[in-house]
């Protein structure tokens, strides 16, 4: 009963992350491994991240001039994201499945949810963690977790760590500020073999925010160990130009 395992591994989490206003709240839970029952009683949401881009597509078709992207939104949206993110790496978690779908709006404030696959670095010496294999949503994926970590042995274990939910976020930055995700018009082989290639260069059209460019850019490096921090020098959420105004950073 893997998907038992996945929901008790969420309960266990969604625990720990008990009073994070960036995070989704459950208010009580019951796990019957007799009946194969799991019972949770969680905060209640009004719609996800992923309908309202959908809402948002729909009215751009309509719009002569295009997408009619109101980049204030995308600004706060961009915020709370790295906001709920950065929560659960300062306690050491790994979502590993981020997409618009796993934002709730809840009272307007966005949240984090569903963390089925979600896991937590146990070794305080690692940013990294082993998957037994890919489980994701495969445009929103980084490189690390579709390459082999090339560590042996009879299965593939998928190295992951807080680089690669910055690059799913990157792709849901670019999804927001174009339309689609970076490798929306692929076809699934040729998605995973452009996902890994440094030689494919994803398509920035200069019509948007130079400084939200700048951010998917640095979000979307190949290399994980290149991209940068939510909080911290170079930090997405406290210094990237995105965001924080010269006058802030002062």
């Amino acid at each position: 009963w893997r998907a038992i395992d996945s929901y008790a591994n969420e309960i266990s989490l969604l625990k720990s992350l008990r009073g994070r206003s960036t995070i989704i709240q459950m208010f009580d839970s019951e796990v019957d491994m007799h009946r194969k029952a799991i019972f949770v009683v969680m905060e209640l949401g009004e719609a996800d991240l992923n309908h309202v881009l959908q809402k948002q597509a729909l009215a751009a078709r309509g719009n002569e001039n295009g997408r009619n992207l109101n980049m204030n939104f995308v600004r706060l949206t961009w915020q709370q994201m790295l906001s709920a993110v950065h929560c659960i790496h300062e306690a050491r978690i790994i979502h590993g499945d981020l997409k618009p779908a796993n934002f709730l709006f809840v009272k307007g404030t966005l949240k984090l949810i569903d963390f089925g696959i979600a896991k937590a670095i146990e070794n305080q010496d690692t940013t990294n963690i082993y998957r037994e294999s890919q489980i994701g949503t495969l445009n929103y994926m980084s490189p690390e977790a579709i390459l082999d970590s090339g560590m042996g042995g009879d299965k593939p274990k998928m190295k992951i760590g807080r680089a690669s939910d910055i690059w799913s976020l990157g792709c849901i930055l670019y999804q927001m500020v174009y339309g689609k995700t970076p490798f929306a018009d692929l076809h699934m082989i040729q998605k995973l073999q452009a996902i890994v290639n440094p030689n494919y260069q994803i398509r920035f059209p200069d019509t948007v925010d130079s400084l939200a460019i700048d951010a998917m850019q640095q979000c979307l490096l190949r290399e994980s160990e290149q991209r940068p921090p939510i909080v911290g020098r170079n930090g997405l959420l406290n210094e990237h130009a995105f965001l924080v105004t010269r006058s802030q950073k002062k």
